[in-house]
């Protein structure tokens, strides 16, 4: 179902302050905080054709609105002191109703996608991310090397992304700025 202009024009007026206010908040230079606001419609205008497959809204546009300030930051090749400067400023933010579904929602996604994987990879995924023990503990744990261990975490990233990223792009952003 293609959105004609009348009704684009509509979905503007409902959600532009919306937007702007999430791109202004990292982008505190009013001129850029707009030039990426226009991005993104644009961006929406060639996609409007898919929009109505979108459930909420709102946690979507979250994400492109923060795809696209991060793009402008690579774009302008700004130089931070430290990559997590960004990440502790968009950590900041008080947590929206949709923003905490969507995370629930990628928490419930990767527990799915690794509760399928094979179970050594598994194990050292979960010992790693959900128990917060080092690559030598897990090493002595599974009575396997270091390396199998760091291979196994890499390849359940690697599969993390790849499936995410292809039945759930809506969700796949947040699941890269945790991954940093």
């Amino acid at each position: 179902m293609m959105m004609d202009k009348d009704l684009f024009q509509q979905f503007y007026q409902e959600h532009k302050k919306s937007v702007f206010a999430i791109v202004n908040l990292r982008l505190p230079d009013l001129e850029d905080a707009k030039d990426v606001v226009q991005e993104i419609f644009m961006e929406l205008w060639l996609k409007r054709d898919t929009l109505h497959t979108i459930r909420d809204m709102q946690p979507y546009l979250y994400v492109v609105a923060r795809n696209q300030v991060i793009s402008a930051f690579r774009r302008k090749n700004i130089q931070m002191k430290n990559e997590g400067i960004l990440l502790e400023g968009l950590n900041k933010l008080d947590h929206s109703a949709e923003e905490n579904t969507m995370a629930r929602e990628l928490h419930h996604q990767i527990n799915v996608i690794v509760e399928r994987l094979p179970e050594t990879t598994r194990q050292c995924y979960q010992l790693s991310k959900n128990e917060g023990k080092k690559n030598g503990e897990i090493a002595d744990l599974l009575n396997i090397s270091e390396k199998t261990v760091r291979n196994n975490i890499s390849e359940a990233l690697k599969r993390l992304r790849i499936i995410l990223k292809e039945n759930h792009p809506e969700i796949f952003a947040l699941f890269l700025f945790l991954l940093k």
